[in-house]
Parts: structure tokens; sequence; C-alpha cells
């Protein structure tokens, strides 16, 4: 049990019958059952729990019955006394205190109470006096000024009082039966019944938890006490309760005091409820204590009276009062009491400990923190810690298997006792919290590293706080894994994790985190340790090969020869899927890469996937370097080559090939693809593909390369000789056919031209010329529909020259009215056209000529300059919209 007071007698053995007292500062006013008042003045032995006791004033006549109640208020010199049922005023300054008057109006009174309020103001410290008197079933309100108490008003009641205490605006009145809240504007508002004689009293400024209250009331019914607030709302959940039925109740915060009915006083702490003391040095006196009151303006000083004897209860200093509460782990009040007095008040309960009032208290949270940690209130200790910004090393050491054990054990003897060791669920909630605490250390980590260098002074506090952020996200990544592991991976790709490698790693493997140890070494830049694990472990890993793809695909080309170390196994293993490494279209990395390189790459390691590798380089991301155009043009053409042997050799002797790109297999698409590519790039070489493609017997093929370069005849040669197809060689000339360009103008014309002629090419094979097909006949029948369908296409003069002199002019007729109307046509369009433009230039001169006559100006002898004066005359000019002439000379003077 604490010693929070100490007893010291102050009378005894009385003469006459102690009936009321009354303490303010050090003086103590007795009243008597026989009405007699006596005032003592206290004077404290130095360094002893003992008063010299020296009587000041005594009234013998004070009253004619017994003084029921006294109070004194020192601000306005005054007594206030309740005797013979009226209220009487004496002066408390004056020697024997003369009586003042009394106040008729509260004849029948049985009670009073005061309240005295100071609020400051410009010109000081202002007080006001307020007094309430029960009057049977009556409050009388009344306020001083002037010298006297003036009326407020009245309350009705339900019944007659018992006891009241006041607080602000609120009047809280104990009845015989029930306890009501009442506002001294009248608003009545009923608490709660009770069985037992009402105890009330009014609390000043105190703490509730970490809520400051400046006003309150403690209401007993029973056994116990109910703290409420002025609006009638409790304040404490549950009530304090004490071993017996309170007579007598005071406050002496943050503790509470009440006499018990075999006269021991419980000392009672409000928040946390606790019996801190049991005062028995009263149950031996010679009658029953019956009054317990405290001082007014002095803390730490109550009176108790019987009807012979007088005590005081001294509270032991607060440096004696810490240890005993610290002892006890009676943190939370040892605190309470440090935030209750004053700087000069403070005296350190350690030598070592400097004696300052904020280095106190926070040495009392530090102890507090620890014990909720003890006592598994995790949030509360985080929230201290986090307060007291705690270095997180000292709270992450509070579990056991957070640190480095070499690094633990230095921390753990700075405890005040060892901490205990949590398992389950006990151990989840304290990670919980530490999670939360580590976050908040991390957001105020990020906070200032947006501060500039110049902040930051010395590089010794940049390593430290490095230091600090390796331990914090190390202990998170380990709270995780034991909490919650799906947090984990998001945590590690944070891009400003500082978790330490080894000591992560190791947690990792404990847990076999395979991808989160891969998403580790990703993170430090350690791309051939993770690149590793995926190697060894893709047999075994449910996202084998894949994993290595996605990896790869996102390292830039400053890896380029860890992606191509890596990316082997995958391309000969997976060819497809290992492509997606070089190609894919949601990074942008392989984009980036050095093309030229990984085609010399994929050559080596895989050739089958040239093809679509550099497919996707042209088309896609439409790459016009020659290299990759010329490189897959002939991987084209050689497999084009070798498949075009094959089915050949597979085909009947009666069965004719089919046409181009339609054959079956492989090769009809390919050859597609041959054809599309030769049509639509513009980047390949011409001159060699060309000699190629004659080699290899790709006619149709060759015909395109022929058209790029502007070879037209040959191309045709090749449609209308080689393959005999007129209807290809008439689809080469509309894609060709361009009037504004001069080599493709006559392109309609040169197909005629082979169509009458059949000129032999040289550069064609024996085998070629000698076929029936291409046996020299003229396709005169090609040329006249060819001269149809493109009259207006063809030079009319040129074309019948080129025609045979015995060509039937029904033959062609059609071709000459068509030419005929078009020539027609044009010329007429042309003459148009012409007489349009006519039109319009007249319009225009005429509207010219209409502005130059609205707009004209006629200069006479008599037109002066705005800014010389001087005549216009000859010279230049300017005319300005209000109609003034200036010399333009004079322009750069005019204002």
């Amino acid at each position: 049990m604490l010693e929070i007071y100490k007893v010291a007698t102050i009378l005894k053995s009385y003469p006459l019958d102690i009936e009321c007292i009354f303490a303010y500062d050090n003086y103590l006013l007795v009243g008597t059952k026989q009405g007699q008042l006596v005032m003592y003045k206290l004077v404290p032995r130095n360094n002893e729990y003992r008063f010299e006791v020296h009587i000041m004033r005594t009234n013998k006549t004070f009253a004619k019955r017994p003084i029921v109640q006294v109070a004194a208020v020192p601000e306005f010199h005054l007594i206030i006394s309740l005797s013979d049922n009226v209220i009487n005023l004496h002066d408390l300054d004056h020697v024997n205190t003369p009586f003042i008057t009394s106040i008729s109006k509260t004849r029948g009174a049985t009670l009073f109470v005061t309240n005295v309020s100071k609020c400051k103001t410009l010109t000081g410290e202002q007080c006001t006096l307020r007094m309430c008197v029960v009057v049977k079933k009556k409050l009388m309100l009344f306020y001083w000024k002037n010298n006297e108490f003036l009326e407020l008003g009245e309350l009705a009641v339900p019944d007659i009082p018992k006891v009241i205490a006041w607080c602000a605006e609120s009047l809280y009145v104990g009845f015989k039966s029930e306890y009501s809240l009442i506002k001294v504007t009248g608003e009545q508002k009923e608490l709660f019944p009770t069985n037992t004689e009402p105890v009330v009293i009014s609390l000043g400024g105190f703490n509730v938890g970490s809520e400051w209250n400046d006003c309150g009331f403690a209401m007993g019914r029973d056994q116990k006490t109910f703290i409420f607030d002025k609006e009638g709302s409790p304040i404490l959940k549950y009530p304090i309760t004490w071993s017996g039925h309170p007579t007598c109740l005071v406050d002496d915060l943050p503790y509470l005091l009440a006499i018990m009915p075999n006269s021991v006083i419980e000392v009672r702490a409000i928040e946390p409820r606790l019996l801190l003391q049991s005062i028995n040095d009263l149950t031996n006196i010679s009658t029953k204590v019956k009054q317990l009151i405290k001082c007014v303006n002095k803390r730490g000083q109550l009176f108790v009276s019987s009807t012979k004897e007088v005590f005081c209860l001294i509270a032991v200093p607060f440096h004696v009062q810490v240890p005993q509460l610290l002892r006890e782990r009676q943190f939370e009040l040892a605190l309470q009491l440090a935030d209750m007095y004053e700087e000069n008040e403070v005296d350190s309960f350690d030598t070592s400990v400097v004696s300052e009032k904020d280095k106190v208290k926070k040495d009392i949270e530090r102890l507090l923190a620890f014990d909720n940690f003890c006592k598994k209130d995790f949030v509360g200790a985080m929230k201290l810690f986090a307060k007291l910004q705690t270095e997180p090393p000292q709270v992450i050491g509070l579990f056991s298997d957070l640190l480095p054990e070499d690094y633990r054990s230095k921390i753990v003897g700075d405890y005040p006792y060892k901490p205990p060791e949590f398992k389950g669920t006990d151990l989840e909630n304290g990670l919980f919290a530490l999670i939360d605490f580590l976050l908040d250390i991390r957001r105020k980590f990020t906070s200032n590293s947006d501060k500039t260098s110049s902040e930051i002074s010395k590089s010794s506090s940049k390593s430290k706080e490095q230091q600090l952020k390796q331990i914090v996200d190390t202990t998170l990544i380990k709270c995780y894994l034991q909490t919650n592991d799906a947090l984990v991976s998001p945590f590690l790709r944070l891009p400003d994790n500082n978790c330490h490698l080894e000591e992560t790693e190791r947690a990792l493997k404990r847990c076999s985190k395979h991808n989160e140890l891969i998403i580790l070494y990703q993170s430090k830049g350690l791309h051939k340790r993770a690149l590793d694990i995926l190697r060894n472990q893709s047999s075994k890993l449910n996202f084998g090969h894949e994993k290595t793809v996605q990896y790869l695909q996102h390292l830039s080309k400053d890896n380029l020869e860890l992606i191509f170390e890596y990316a082997s196994w995958v391309l000969e293993e997976h060819p497809e899927d290992g492509l997606k490494i070089f190609i894919e279209e949601t990074t942008e990395t392989s984009e980036q890469l050095p093309r030229d390189r990984v085609l010399d790459f994929i050559q080596k390691t895989n050739a089958d996937l040239i093809i679509p590798y550099l497919e996707h380089v042209v088309w896609n991301w439409k790459d016009p370097t020659l290299l990759f155009h010329n490189t897959l043009a002939n991987k084209y053409r050689e497999k084009v080559r070798v498949l075009l042997e094959e089915y050949r050799r597979s085909l009947p002797e009666s069965e004719s090939p089919a046409a181009t790109g339609e054959e079956p297999g492989e090769l009809g698409p390919l050859r597609k693809k041959l054809i599309d590519f030769l049509e639509k790039s513009d980047y390949y070489s011409t001159e060699t593909q060309s000699f190629f493609l004659l080699n290899d017997g790709l006619w149709e093929e060759r015909a395109i390369v022929m058209g790029k370069i502007g070879n037209h005849e040959e191309a045709l040669t090749i449609y209308v000789r080689a393959l005999d197809d007129t209807k290809k060689a008439e689809e080469y000339c509309n894609r060709m056919y361009s009037k504004s360009q001069p080599g493709n103008r006559d392109v309609y014309l040169t197909l005629l031209k082979l169509y009458v002629s059949m000129p032999i090419l040289p550069s064609l094979p024996s085998e070629e010329l000698s076929s029936e097909k291409n046996s020299g006949k003229q396709h005169i029948d090609a040329a006249i529909e060819l001269l149809r369908k493109h009259a207006t296409k063809i030079d009319p003069l040129r074309a019948l020259l080129l025609l045979p002199p015995t060509t039937p002019i029904f033959l062609i007729a059609d071709f000459l009215e068509a030419v005929t109307k078009y020539v027609v046509k044009e010329r007429h369009e042309g003459q148009m056209f012409r007489n349009m433009l006519l039109a319009q230039h007249l319009l225009v001169q005429s509207q010219r000529i209409k502005l130059h006559q609205e707009n004209k100006v006629i200069v006479d002898e008599t037109d002066l300059c705005c800014v010389c004066y001087r005549k216009i005359g000859r010279s230049a000019f300017l005319r300005y919209p209000d109609k003034r002439l200036i010399h333009y000379s004079c322009k750069d003077n005019f204002t």
C-alpha cells in the first residue's frame, strides 16, 4: 500500500463542540455548536509533517445558535455562515470578525454553496462571487455587487435538497431519493435515484484517459461514486467502488478521498480506479469523524474533524510519491501527478535524471509505454513510443526474433526488466501494432528526405538515418511474413525500400518465399542471383520458364549480356515464349534493345526465330534499317526456294503447279508473305534481290522487284511471257500507272507493245523460251481489250503506230471513239476553267476599282500636315481614319 498522505494533529480535545470547519491558504476556521468562531493560522514546520497552530482571532458571540456551515471568501474579505436558519455575513479581515448583515430573504435556509470564478481581462484578473441558498423547496441565487448580495433568481425544486455542488452554470443537487442537474437558467434534468444519504461534490480540472475535463461532479450511491460532466453525461464508463458507503467525499486531484463508516479514510485514484491508501489513524479518536474538507487554494492539504478533534492530511511531496507509484507500476497515475505540478515544484526522483518537468514526464511515459507493452496493450504502447520519438530499434527489440541476436543483446539491457515473449494471437496483435508504428516512422523518413542537402549537415547523420531505414524496412518484412505475407511482394517492389539484403534474404529463405526472394534481388539489382533461382527452380515452381521471360523483359539494354545468357535456354526449350523477351508489346524495354545484336544472338541460338523476329521489327516497329529488310527478304526467299523445289518434285507429271501463293502446306502462306513484303517494303536492296530471284526461278517475285526499280518492260514481260498471265499484267499496270510521273505514265503502252510484238528477253532461260505458251504468238485480242478498257491512259498516236497495219478498223472503233470523247471533254473543261478564271479576275478588278473610288483622297493647296503644318503638296503622305493628313517623314513625331 502506498503512502500518499500523512496525518498531522491540529486540534485535540477541543473544549467546545466542533460543528463545522473551513480552510483556505494557511488558515482554518472552526465553527462550534455554541456559536463561537475561531480562526487559526497554521505554520508548517520544515521537513516535518507537523504544524505550529496559532490563534488569529476568536469571536465568542459570532452566532447565538450553532454554526451549521461556514465559508470564507478571501477575494471579497467575507465570511459567510449559516446559523439559526439564516445566512449571515461577517468581515474576514478585521479583528473579531465583525458582523456585516444578515440576508433576511434566506430565513429558513438549511444549506448554501458558493461559486467563485476568476477570469483575466485587459485590466487584470477579475473575480465574481455567486451563492446558492437552499430554502425549503427552492434554490435562491445571489451575486455579490457593491458590497452586498443581490438576487439573481429563484428555482423551484421537487424536494428539500440534502447536498448541493456548483460548477460553471450547473448545480448538482442531491435529494432524499435522487440526484438532479439544475442549470442556473432553470433547466432541470433527473439523473438517477439513490437509496442512501446523497453525497455530491464538484471537481476542478482533471484528466480521464487522455482527455482534460475542466469541470465535473462526483456523486455517491451505495458503495459507488459516479463521475459526470457539467452537462449531466457520465465521464467514466465504470464507477469508483469503495469498501463501504462513504459518509463524506472530497477531491484532491488526481485523488478522491472518502470517510468510511468505521472512520477509515480511503484514498483512491479517479483514473485508473485504484485503492492507493487506507488511513486508519483516526479510528481510535474519542469521537467519530464527520467532516472532510480540502483547503481552498492549497493542493495536497485536507482537514478532518470530529466533535472534539481536527486533523490535517498532508500529501507527501512529488519526489516521494512518484517513486512509490513507479515501484507499483502505476505509471498513468504518476504521469497525471507530474502534469499537475509546476516546474519549480518538480524534483527528480532519481539523481541521474535531470530535474526538469518535461524530462521527468518523458521518463514516466517511457516506463508506461514499456508497461503497456508487457500488459499486451500494444496499440497504447506504440502510440506512446511514437509520441516520445523512441528509436525504432528500442521498440523492435521488445520482440525476441526481429533483430539480429548480437544487436538485440545490446538493447535489452536498457529495458526496466526483460520483456515477455508472446505467442499466438498476442504475438500477432503486437506485430500489427508494431507495423503501424514502423509505417509512421517510414512516412517521417519520406518527409525528411524532401529536405535540401543543406539541412543535413553531417554525413554521419545520413549514415545513421540510412541504417535506421534498413532496420525499419527489414523489420516490416519480417512482420509481414508472420502476419500477412501477401504484403511482402508489394513492399519489396517499392522503389524506396531499404531492406537489408542479408537479413531479408535469410528471413525469406526460412519461409521458402522464392518469388519474394526474386523480387528482393531484382530491387537490389542482383539480377544474376534472381535468374539463377528461376532457372534452377523452373521445373519445381509453378511459374517455370514464364517467370524468366517476364523477368528478362524488364531488364534494360545495360544488362544485354545477362539477357542473352539467360534467354538461351528459354529460346532452346520454349522458342515461342522465349521470343517474347525481345518482341513483347507490353514492355518498352524490348524495343530499346540493340536490334542488330539481338538478330545476331537469335541467329546463333535458334535461327528458326529470325523470320518472326524480323517480321515484328519491320511491321510492328516500322524499322527502316536496310539490314533487317534484306535479311527478312533473303530468309523468305531461301525458305520458299527449298519448299518450292520439294513441292515441284512431289507433283505428278500430268499435274500443273498451283497458282502462286495457292500452293499447299507451308509454301503457299510463306510465298504470300514474300510477295506482300516485296510489294510493301521500300527498304531492301532491289538490285541484289532481282538477281537472287532470277536464279531461284521466282518469276512473280522478280516482276515485283522490277517494278520497284521502274523496269516495267521486264516486269510485264515476265507476266505476259514467262507466266502468260494477262490478268496479273493488267493489275500490275493498274498499280503502277500515274499520269503525273513520267516513268509510270506509259506503263499501259508498254504492255500494248508486248502484246503486239512479244520481244524475246536474252535473260530468260532457253527452256522457258521453247515452251508452247511462250512461242511468240501475238496477243492481238488482249491488245484490243487493253485499248478498250484503258483508252484514256494510252497515247493514241503511239498506240496506233504499234498496231499491225492489217488491224481492222472496227476492232479499234471503241478505242478511237473513247479517245475522241476524252480529248474533246478535256478541251471543253479547259475552256470552261479558263473562262471561270477570267470572270473571277474581272470581278476582283471591279471590286478594286470600287474601293479606290470610295476611298480616294484629293489633296489641294490648302491641305496641311498635322505635325509640321506645311502643305502636303506632292510629298508622300499618310491618311488616318479620322481624315487627318501627315507627311510620311513626319509619322514618327505624330502622337
